[in-house]
């Protein structure tokens, strides 16, 4: 079955990694094909009306959405060529511009979801004026209102097949592993490791109830390790019916009660993984929940983060 990613990019160095990232993650999946999607800038309805009215107006705006119609042609076509160079067939990759009609992160999510593509890849930084960095990049827009969609935030460039799963034991954990099964395929170079937090009572309660409840806790990691045990079972029967071999999986457990957002972090820092999988949602839809996915967006700089619903 055919698989559609659309890539959305911007003129910047950003941009570039992300494009080359999509082409090199899934160069052994089969039937791929890719949209370099740029959004132009925002011409305010204020001129638009006043243009209606005033000829000299009209003719400054018109000007204006040409010029930037020119420009991301440009954006778009650059970064085709550089796909083509990446070694992806050139029939295989669509360019598409528009102008901002609702706000950047917006229309990308708009275009993802009504196009139903099966992820949505851009560049951490880039895709929006510096005075909105106040406010939250475009890339952590994208991901919070992504309810539906698979998006990959892209930091630095690597090209490391190095990947972190991070998995908690949930159904929704065995859809991340099908997503990454589904967009990269059987690549030989692929190197997974699937990456568990023991639960804690402080991941649920606070700190104070922790402590003052500690058979409640042995309760919950003793029934963790048989559900762990029945997630790594079907997992690895899923990957090696994909292709993946033995060699090229791993399983790693974090024992201590670390933060989970925190023991994500450090062993995808430790590790130098290239890319960092998690749900949106896990065990009792809770587990892996947004605001921990929020906070890897933020905090994952030079791993690849994919967050799936």
């Amino acid at each position: 079955m055919g698989k559609k990613i659309l890539v959305a990019v911007d003129d910047s160095l950003y941009s570039k990694y992300a494009v080359k990232y999509a082409a090199r993650i899934s160069s052994a999946a089969k039937n791929v094909t890719f949209t370099l999607f740029n959004v132009q800038p925002y011409v305010p309805q204020i001129f638009i009306e006043r243009a209606e009215t005033d000829p000299e107006v009209k003719t400054e705006i018109n000007a204006l959405v040409r010029k930037n119609t020119e420009a991301a042609g440009r954006i778009v076509g650059k970064f085709k060529e550089l796909m083509v160079g990446e070694g992806v067939p050139e029939n295989r990759i669509e360019t598409v511009t528009q102008s901002a009609q609702v706000g950047v992160a917006k229309d990308i999510l708009n275009r993802g979801e009504q196009g139903l593509y099966d992820a949505v890849v851009l560049a951490r930084r880039g895709l929006t004026p510096s005075r909105d960095f106040f406010i939250g990049t475009i890339a952590s827009k994208v991901v919070e209102h992504a309810l539906e969609i698979p998006v990959w935030v892209v930091g630095e460039e690597t090209a490391s097949m190095k990947i972190m799963l991070a998995v908690d034991g949930s159904e929704n954990s065995l859809r991340v592993v099908d997503h990454l099964i589904h967009m990269i395929g059987p690549n030989p170079d692929l190197r997974l490791t699937l990456f568990h937090v023991v639960p804690c009572l402080k991941h649920y309660y606070s700190v104070d109830f922790e402590k003052e409840h500690p058979d409640l806790e042995e309760i919950l990691q003793s029934e963790d390790k048989p559900r762990m045990e029945g997630f790594y079972e079907k997992a690895l029967e899923r990957l090696k019916t994909a292709g993946l071999k033995k060699s090229q999986i791993k399983i790693k457990t974090a024992t201590r009660c670390y933060d989970i957002s925190t023991a994500i972090l450090g062993e995808a820092r430790t590790r130098q993984y290239g890319t960092v999988m998690v749900g949106r949602r896990g065990e009792r839809e809770a587990f892996f929940t947004g605001r921990i996915a929020m906070r890897l967006v933020q905090k994952v700089s030079d791993q690849a983060l994919w967050v799936i619903p």
